[in-house]
């Protein structure tokens, strides 16, 4: 029958939650949410590649890969915490296996071979530890779904990337690790992961009002004032980094000439 393929997929959608769903919201809600939450899980994981591609080619990560434990501890606890469909945890598991080859790739093309095993068992630690912290914080503010601790600690998660990366860039006044590809994607990720949370506050504020909370505001705020400066800090580091190699590169040419 006439529109029998797109009826089959009424009323499947990512994420939500229930107390939401008892006000009977319109589809376009439910859409909407579904598009930012898609965007984001791309954006990430084209963030991931480039995080790869970029540490293989300059064997330097631009952070510190210990702190992937945190983010793949997430990606494990949230995927049963959070989600109620196996599409769901289809998509944690595939950022959990990019997180877990970036850190493949960086302990590999960044650490000589004596110098892995200490840092892969700090890797194993402290996502152990990460866990232990995820599941006492959920025990200790309960909600459905851990919406609530999701997004808390998920703003705890990013609020360092965007100014180590930055603070990295500037005390190493090297691009090395770097790129405007890594930056765009997690710059785009930032948002949409912040307007799936707005997008919910927005249409329904009696149920996501923490998000509209001065203090959820500042610390957005504040994760992306480092995004925000990120790519004029690059460009600069970048060309003054350039000007200077070819600088060198010409004075040894003529020194060589002389002699």
């Amino acid at each position: 029958m006439t529109f029998d393929l797109a009826n089959s997929f009424r009323g499947a959608h990512l994420v939500v939650q229930p107390s939401d769903l008892a006000l009977d919201p319109p589809e376009s809600y439910l859409y909407v949410q579904d598009g930012l939450i898609i965007s984001c899980g791309v954006l990430y994981a084209l963030c991931y590649l480039f995080y790869m591609i970029r540490t293989y080619r300059d064997k330097t990560c631009a952070g510190f890969i210990e702190f992937t434990c945190g983010t793949m501890a997430y990606e494990i606890f949230y995927a049963y915490t959070t989600t109620t469909t196996p599409f769901e945890r289809i998509s944690f598991s595939i950022w959990f296996l990019l997180d877990f080859t970036f850190a493949v790739v960086t302990i590999l093309s960044t650490y000589a071979p004596g110098s892995r095993c200490p840092v892969v068992k700090r890797m194993v630690l402290g996502i152990l530890v990460s866990l232990a912290i995820f599941w006492k914080v959920a025990n200790v503010w309960p909600d459905e779904r851990e919406q609530v601790t999701a997004y808390w600690t998920g703003l705890a998660l990013q609020f360092p990337i965007g100014w180590g990366s930055l603070y990295l860039l500037v005390k190493n006044w090297d691009a090395k690790g770097h790129s405007l590809e890594i930056w765009v994607t997690r710059y785009l990720g930032c948002w949409t992961a912040y307007g799936v949370f707005v997008w919910r506050y927005m249409n329904v504020p009696q149920n996501w009002s923490y998000v509209g909370s001065s203090t959820s505001i500042a610390v957005i705020g504040l994760t992306m004032v480092p995004e925000t400066m990120y790519p004029f800090v690059y460009v600069w580091v970048h060309k003054t980094k350039t000007a200077k190699t070819v600088g060198t590169s010409a004075a040894y040419t003529d020194q060589k000439v002389i002699s």
